[in-house]
C-alpha cells in the first residue's frame, strides 16, 4: 500500500506538470518575462521537492486530499459574462469598489477599476513585477517565498498557475470610503478545470479599510472544479483591516484556501469566514505578529450537509508582547458532513502580557455527521491570560419542545434553533447589507436541508 500510495502522489504531481508545460506552450512571447520565470522555479520545485499532505501529516489528519487529485485538470477557458450574471452574488444596498475574477481572471468590463484606483494602487501582480520601486519589491518578495521556499503544495502550484492575480496597496493615512468586494465566479462546463486566484494586498500606517472576498458558481453542470486560492495581507503600523471572505461554491467543487497575515506594530486584523459550499473546503489562516501591541480577531462559521467536508486550520503566533487575539468558530453539520477544527496559537517567551483567547462551538445533527475539534495553546510566557475550548452537541431538547409548544413546527423550530446558533458569530458582522446577505444565504442553506434530512425532523 505504501507503494501503490507513492505512486499516486507522483501521478498527480504528474497531471499538473503536464498541465502547466502546455500552459507555457501558449504562452508564445510571454516565456521570458519575470512571472513566467517565477512559475516555472514554483513547477520545478513542485515536481521535486513538495509532496501533497496524506493523514499522516498531523495537520491533514482528517481531511484527504486523494478525490481532489484524481480528476485531470485543465487551465479555465474564457467566458463572456454579463452584468445580469453576476447581480445575484452583489452585496445589496452596500455600495462598493468592485473588482470582478472569472475563473481566476480579472474581467475589467465588469469592475470599478477607475473609481477604485483614484483611491488606492489596483493592478495585475505580473504588472507590479514591471514596475520599480515599493510595488516591485512587495510582489517579488511573496511570489519569490511562494515559489521557493514553502512546503504548501497547494501555495506552490497557486504560484505556478495564476495568471492574474491582483495587488492591492492602500496608501498611508487613507480612511477607505467604501469597502472593496473582490468577486470570484468560477463558470466550468465540460471539463475538470483548476482556478488559481492570488492577491497581495498592504494596508499602509494609520489606514482603515475593509476587504471583501466572495466565492460563487455560475453555472451547475456537476462537473468538478478546483479552486485554489492564496491571499497575502500586510498590515502596517496602526493599519486597521476587516476581512470578509464568504465561500459559497458548488458543492461538486473543491476549495483550498491559504491566507496570511503580517501585522506591524499596532495593528488591527478581523476575519470573517463563512464557509457554506464545497465538496471539500480546506482554510488555512494564519497571523504572524510582527511587532507590539496588534490585535487579531478570527470570526468563522461553516454549515456543512449532504457528504460535504469543511476543515479550518487557523494559527496565530504571538511573538511580541502586549497583544491580543480572540477566535470563535461555530458549525453546524448534518447528513454524512464532516467538519474539522485545528486552532493553534503559540505565545512565545517574550510575549509577555498576552491575551489570547480561542472557541470552537459545532451542532452535530445527525448520526452520520461527524466533527473533530483540536484547539491548542503553547504557552512559553509566564504574563499572559490565555483560554481555549471547544464543545460539540446537538439541538436542546428542551428548548425544541417549548417552542413546539408555543405552536411552531418541528420544522420552523428547528430552523429557528439552528439559526440563533450561528447569531453569535453574524452579529459580530459590522456591516448590515453583509450580515443580511450572510443570513439570507443562512435560510436558503436551511431551507435546502430541511428538505432533505429527515431524520431530525421525524424525531
Amino acid at each position: 500500500m505504501k507503494i501503490q500510495s507513492t505512486l499516486d502522489k507522483k501521478d498527480s504531481r504528474e497531471k499538473f506538470i503536464e498541465l502547466f508545460r502546455l500552459y507555457k506552450n501558449s504562452l508564445n512571447e510571454q516565456k521570458n518575462n519575470v512571472m513566467h520565470s517565477l512559475q516555472k522555479v514554483a513547477i520545478e520545485r513542485f515536481g521535486n521537492n513538495v509532496d501533497f499532505p496524506t493523514r499522516r501529516n498531523e495537520d491533514w489528519k482528517y481531511t484527504n486530499v486523494a478525490e481532489l487529485l484524481q480528476p485531470t485538470y485543465q487551465q479555465p477557458k474564457l467566458f463572456d459574462i454579463a452584468a445580469e450574471d453576476i447581480k445575484p452574488f452583489l452585496i445589496e444596498g452596500l455600495d462598493v469598489y468592485l473588482l470582478v475574477f472569472v475563473n481566476g481572471k480579472y474581467n475589467k468590463e465588469l469592475s470599478s477599476e477607475d473609481a477604485v484606483s483614484k483611491k488606492i494602487i489596483v493592478q495585475a501582480i505580473s504588472d507590479g513585477l514591471k514596475e520599480e520601486g515599493k510595488t516591485k519589491a512587495t510582489v517579488s518578495e511573496y511570489l519569490n517565498i511562494w515559489a521557493s521556499e514553502v512546503n504548501n503544495s497547494f501555495m506552490v502550484l497557486n504560484t505556478a498557475f495564476a495568471q492574474n492575480g491582483i495587488y492591492i496597496d492602500v496608501p498611508d493615512g487613507l480612511v477607505l470610503d467604501r469597502p472593496v468586494h473582490i468577486l470570484n465566479i468560477a463558470h466550468t462546463e465540460e471539463e475538470p478545470t483548476v482556478i488559481s486566484p492570488q492577491k497581495i494586498i498592504v494596508a499602509g500606517e494609520n489606514s482603515k479599510s475593509t476587504i471583501i472576498e466572495t466565492y460563487h458558481h455560475l453555472t451547475n453542470s456537476q462537473q468538478t472544479y478546483f479552486t485554489n486560492t492564496v491571499t497575502q495581507l500586510v498590515l502596517k503600523r496602526n493599519a486597521i483591516v476587516d476581512h470578509y471572505r464568504i465561500q459559497d461554491e458548488d458543492e461538486n467543487a473543491f476549495f483550498i484556501n491559504n491566507t496570511e497575515i503580517e501585522q506591524l506594530c499596532d495593528s488591527t486584523y478581523s476575519s470573517y469566514v463563512v464557509d457554506l459550499g464545497g465538496k471539500l473546503v480546506r482554510n488555512n489562516l494564519s497571523s504572524i505578529l510582527k511587532d507590539r501591541g496588534t490585535m487579531t480577531n478570527f470570526y468563522g462559521l461553516y454549515v456543512g450537509v449532504n457528504k460535504q467536508h469543511i476543515d479550518n486550520q487557523t494559527f496565530i503566533d504571538h511573538a511580541f508582547p502586549n497583544c491580543n487575539s480572540n477566535e470563535l468558530y461555530k458549525g453546524i453539520l448534518a447528513d454524512k458532513a464532516k467538519g474539522v477544527f485545528n486552532g493553534k496559537i503559540i505565545v512565545r517567551p517574550d510575549a509577555q502580557k498576552t491575551n489570547a483567547f480561542q472557541k470552537n462551538h459545532s451542532l452535530v445533527l445527525s448520526k452520520t455527521a461527524s466533527m473533530n475539534s483540536k484547539p491548542q495553546l503553547e504557552i512559553y510566557a509566564d504574563d499572559v491570560k490565555c483560554s481555549h475550548g471547544a464543545t460539540i452537541g446537538q439541538l436542546n431538547k428542551e428548548a425544541l419542545y417549548y417552542m413546539r409548544s408555543r405552536g411552531l413546527s418541528n420544522k420552523e423550530a428547528i430552523s429557528v434553533l439552528k439559526q440563533a446558533f450561528l447569531t453569535e458569530i453574524t452579529e459580530l458582522i459590522k456591516i448590515d447589507p453583509i450580515r443580511e446577505k450572510v443570513e439570507q444565504m443562512l435560510v436558503d442553506k436551511f431551507k435546502r436541508f430541511t428538505e432533505t434530512n429527515n431524520e431530525l425532523l421525524n424525531r
